[in-house]
C-alpha cells in the first residue's frame, strides 16, 4: 500500500531533492542510516528495523546514551493506549514547494550537523567521562557520612549496584571489590576519589594529603600520582584522557609514558612526574577550550538550538509533534528529528545535551500516536464509509486537492497500529477490500 521505508529515512521525502543534489556529505552521513533500516521486511519487520536503527546510533558508550529513549520517541513517538490527543482540524492543499526552498543548503546544514568528526569524537568522550565522573563524586559524597565498609547484606548489595552503573574500569572494579572484602574503607575511598580525581578532605590518618577543590589541574596532577604509586602502570580516568588527546604534544606524552612504565613510583620521581602532568592538563585543557570554537562544533550547536525552537513553536501550536505524513514544512520538520536525534551518532558533547534533552522532553509531553487501536479502527470505519476510501498519505492525493489534519493523523494512527497489531491489520485488509461498496 505504502513504501514507508521510504517515507521515513529519505533525508527530507522531498518530491522534488534528489541526494545527488545534497552532495556527498550528506549521501555519506544516510548511507549507514539506510542499510540499517532497509533490511527487515513486512510491516512488522519495518517498526523493528526502525527501532533498532535507532537503538544503535545511540546506543554506543562513546556516543553516550542520554537519547536511547527519545530516539523510539522520533520513530515511532510514544507508544500509548491511553485517551486521543484531541488536535486542532485544519485543511491543506496538496501542492508544490511553495515558498521557494534552499534544498542544497538544507541538505548541507543537516549532513554538518550530523557529520562525525575528530572535534565532536574529542568532546563526546570529554563529556562521556565527566559524566562517569559525576556519578563517582555522588557515591563518595554518599560513603563519606558510611565511614565503614561493614555493611550489612542490603547496603553492600546497593553500594555494587551504583558502582555497576558507572565503573567501567576492570582494574578500578578488582580493587574496590578487595576493599569492600577486607572491610577497607580507607583504601576503597582513597581508590574511587584518585581514579575519578576528585577533591575529597581526608584526616590526617587517612594518608591521603588534602587537595585544594578550586585547583582542578592540582587535583588532577596529585591524584593521578597516588593513583600509580599504589597500583603501578595504571592510569586513572583523567590521565586515560589525557593520553588519548590530540591536543597534548607526543614528547610530552613520551615522558608520560616513560613514567608509566616504572615498576615503581619512587620519592625521587615524584618532582618530574608531576610537573608533566601539569603541563599534560594545561595542553589538554587549552585545545578542548578551543575545540569548542571550531566551525563544526558551532554549525552544530545551531543546528540543534535552532530544532529545539522549531519544534517548541510547532507543539505549541498544534499540541501534537510532527508527522512524517504532512505538509512538507511538517515533513521537513519530522525528518530533521529522525536524522538528528533518532539517527545521532556524531553528537553527545556538552554543548548540545540541553537542546537534545528539551526535544525528547517535548516529545514525550506531546506525542503524534495518541488513540488506542480501537479508537483508530471506529474512526477509520466512519471515515471510510463516509468517503468511501480510506485515509490516505500525502502522496495519494492529487494536485489542488484538499485534505483534511484529520485524514492526515487518521492515516499515520491506522498505519502504526497495522504495523504492531495482526487483528487490527486483519480487520483494516477488510475494510480496504469493501471500501468501494460504501
Amino acid at each position: 500500500m505504502i513504501n514507508r521505508i521510504t517515507a521515513l529515512v529519505c533525508c527530507l521525502c522531498l518530491s522534488t531533492v534528489s541526494f545527488a543534489q545534497g552532495g556527498k556529505v550528506v549521501k555519506q552521513a544516510l548511507q549507514g542510516v539506510t542499510k540499517d533500516v532497509v533490511a527487515p521486511t513486512g510491516k512488522e519487520g519495518l517498526v523493528r528495523g526502525l527501532e533498532n536503527a535507532a537503538a544503535k546510533s545511540v546506543g554506543s558508550r562513546v556516543a553516550g546514551q542520554t537519547v536511547t529513549a527519545g530516539a523510539r520517541q522520533v520513530v515511532q513517538n510514544v507508544r500509548t493506549q491511553g485517551s486521543p490527543v484531541h488536535t486542532p482540524t485544519n485543511t491543506f492543499i496538496k501542492q508544490d514547494d511553495l515558498p521557494p526552498f534552499d534544498e542544497h543548503n538544507f541538505l548541507y546544514f543537516i549532513g554538518k550537523a550530523m557529520d562525525v568528526t575528530k572535534t565532536k569524537g574529542v568532546l563526546n568522550y570529554f563529556t562521556l567521562l565527566e559524566e562517569e565522573r559525576t556519578q563517582a563524586r555522588h557515591l563518595a559524597n554518599l560513603l563519606k557520612n558510611y565511614q565503614t565498609l561493614n555493611l550489612d547484606e542490603i547496603r553492600e548489595n546497593e553500594l555494587w549496584d551504583e558502582l555497576d552503573s558507572f565503573v567501567v574500569n576492570k582494574s578500578l572494579r578488582r580493587f574496590l571489590a578487595n576493599s569492600v572484602e577486607n572491610r577497607n574503607y580507607i583504601q576503597f575511598m582513597r581508590d574511587l576519589s584518585n581514579y575519578y580525581s576528585l577533591s575529597l578532605e581526608f584526616m590526617a590518618s587517612y594518608e591521603l594529603r588534602f587537595i585544594a577543590s578550586q585547583d582542578v589541574r592540582e587535583v588532577f596532577a596529585r591524584t593521578a600520582l597516588e593513583y600509580m604509586k599504589v597500583h603501578p602502570h595504571k592510569m586513572n580516568l583523567k590521565l586515560r584522557e589525557i593520553m588519548k588527546s590530540p591536543y597534548v604534544d607526543e614528547n610530552v606524552k613520551s615522558t608520560l609514558r616513560s613514567f608509566i612504565a616504572l615498576e615503581q613510583i619512587l620519592p625521587q620521581h615524584e618532582s618530574g612526574f608531576l610537573t608533566v602532568l601539569r603541563a599534560a592538563h594545561k595542553q589538554h585543557t587549552a585545545g578542548l577550550a578551543e575545540a569548542r570554537s571550531q566551525a563544526d562544533i558551532v554549525t552544530t550547536v545551531e543546528a540543534y538550538k535552532e530544532l529545539a525552537a522549531d519544534l517548541e513553536e510547532f507543539v505549541t501550536k498544534y499540541q501534537r509533534s510532527p508527522r512524517w505524513n504532512s505538509p512538507l514544512p511538517e515533513r521537513r520538520l519530522y525528518n530533521r528529528l529522525l536524522m538528528l536525534i533518532a539517527y545521532n551518532q556524531a553528537n553527545q558533547f556538552k554543548q548540545v545535551l540541553p537542546y537534545i534533552n528539551k526535544i525528547i522532553t517535548l516529545l514525550g509531553k506531546y506525542p503524534n500516536i495518541g488513540m488506542t487501536a480501537h479508537e483508530t479502527l471506529e474512526k477509520v470505519r466512519a471515515f471510510t464509509k463516509a468517503n468511501g476510501h480510506l485515509p490516505r498519505q500525502m502522496s495519494e492525493i492529487k494536485e489542488g486537492e484538499v485534505v483534511s489534519d484529520e485524514e492526515l493523523h487518521l492515516y499515520e494512527s491506522m498505519m502504526y497500529w497495522s504495523t504492531v497489531n495482526k487483528d487490527f491489520a486483519k480487520q483494516l485488509a477488510v475494510l480496504h477490500a469493501t471500501a468501494h461498496l460504501h
